[in-house]
């Protein structure tokens, strides 16, 4: 059998690309090794207020608030400096065990097939064009299935991208690990001061977060050293409710039971991985990972399905590969970003003093909302001579090790933004969408 696109994945980025092909009029098989509903707990389930709007775009966005409540407001805490952004029309924290069903069924109401508890097992090619897959199903039997694209949407791990070989680059080892598990969301988490807010709070090498999710359900979890793990395998709801209780404000927070087993990860790659070739593409987690600090990840699943739909619509390799340089333009910045909230050393004493200005300063709160809405940089957020100043004005007061952290900043941005340079060449030089 054939059809215009095979999406291998069922999830966050193959369910909606899935979907908005369907409604261009392609005839799309979505192939998945699971059976549905199903969870995907190594997720951060945040949707930043972007990918809110794509899902209302899609018509998604009343039954996704149906089952999470928005979350208007992200508090960071970096040390004693604490900042929270305001941000309408809201994020969403939905677990994934609903999510990604929603997704699937929104697929097929637009016409979309699907092959369930079918796994990949190989590609099918003509010369170094990719025509299809092989999938294997529940019973054992290989189907030969055809289509004019191919789409890996299977995470991280992808076996799309193993199999047509799709390199890696800017790849690295996350340097943290983490536990967290969900509780009981007290009625009075959404008053003041909490205002129902997702909260990421830095401490020496460490990080809590908090944030609701659906069914008065609230995540919470520490994120530590990768070396400080055998603390945690010994007894890891006593450490994580430990870490919590060491922060009074994270302490109220735990009112009762876990709902459900603890959940972690011990070590997480983050990477691009070149995204599109002859006859494939990769999307969501396949073609990028980050570090999911900053929650990310679902947010540019929805944001590259809907670029590479259209890519596909336009047709042609080079409609591919076009997709695949955007998304390395449109990415790069924040995969730093990510980056540097994962790091070890994030809570510093630099860091401290931007914070404790954005604390303070409209304008720059207002600035910060716009990055998380996609609508600026976040290495534009602040100008040179400002941080120059405030940098200053901390070592005449005594803080001398600021000025360290100062000038490893300038030499990493300016590496950052030479390679984003490189990244936009890449993308200009391919034929533009008339010329194509």
């Amino acid at each position: 059998m054939s059809w215009d696109v095979i999406v291998v994945g069922a999830r966050c980025a193959g369910s909606p690309l899935a979907l908005l092909l369907a409604r261009s009029g392609k005839r799309v098989l979505i192939v998945d090794a699971a059976e549905f509903p199903s969870d995907q707990p190594l997720s951060t389930h945040f949707i930043q207020p972007f990918g809110v709007r794509i899902l209302d775009e899609l018509g998604l966005g009343d039954r996704v608030r149906a089952i999470a409540p928005p979350v208007l407001t992200m508090a960071q805490f970096i040390g004693p400096a604490r900042a929270k952004f305001y941000m309408p029309p809201g994020g969403i924290c939905i677990r994934r065990f609903d999510f990604d069903p929603l997704l699937l069924e929104a697929a097929r109401e637009a016409g979309a097939e699907t092959r369930l508890q079918h796994r990949v097992v190989d590609v099918l090619r003509e010369g170094a064009r990719v025509v299809g897959v092989v999938a294997q199903d529940r019973d054992g039997a290989k189907h030969e299935l055809r289509a004019s694209v191919v789409v890996g949407a299977d995470g991280r791990d992808s076996t799309i991208a193993d199999l047509v070989g799709a390199e890696k680059y800017f790849n690295y080892d996350g340097p943290r690990a983490g536990y967290w598990a969900y509780y009981p969301r007290p009625a009075w988490y959404a008053e003041a001061p909490y205002g129902g807010a997702s909260y990421f709070a830095f401490y020496d090498q460490s990080l809590r977060v908090s944030f609701p999710t659906n069914r008065d359900q609230l995540l919470l979890g520490a994120v530590v050293p990768r070396d400080d793990l055998d603390r945690f395998r010994a007894d890891p709801r006593g450490v994580l409710e430990a870490e919590l209780r060491l922060d009074p404000f994270f302490a109220k927070l735990i009112t009762g039971e876990p709902i459900g087993k603890l959940l972690g990860f011990v070590k997480l790659e983050y990477f691009f991985r070149r995204a599109a070739g002859p006859g494939w593409a990769l999307v969501g987690d396949a073609g990028l990972h980050k570090d999911p600090t900053p929650g990310f990840g679902i947010t540019d699943a929805l944001r590259d399905a809907r670029a590479l739909s259209a890519a596909i619509c336009e047709g042609g390799d080079v409609a591919l590969e076009r997709y695949w340089r955007q998304r390395d333009v449109d990415s790069f910045e924040l995969f730093h970003l990510a980056r540097d909230m994962g790091d070890l050393d994030y809570n510093n004493p630099l860091n401290q003093v931007v914070f404790e200005h954005i604390a303070r300063s409209q304008d720059l709160h207002d600035r910060m909302v716009r990055v998380i809405d996609r609508d600026l940089s976040p290495y534009k957020v602040l100008r040179p001579s400002q941080v120059m100043r405030w940098t200053l004005g901390a070592v005449l007061r005594g803080n001398v090790g600021v000025l360290k952290h100062f000038l490893r900043a300038g030499k990493r941005q300016a590496a950052i933004q030479k390679e984003f340079a490189r990244r936009r060449a890449l993308l200009a030089a391919l034929p533009s969408r008339a010329a194509a």
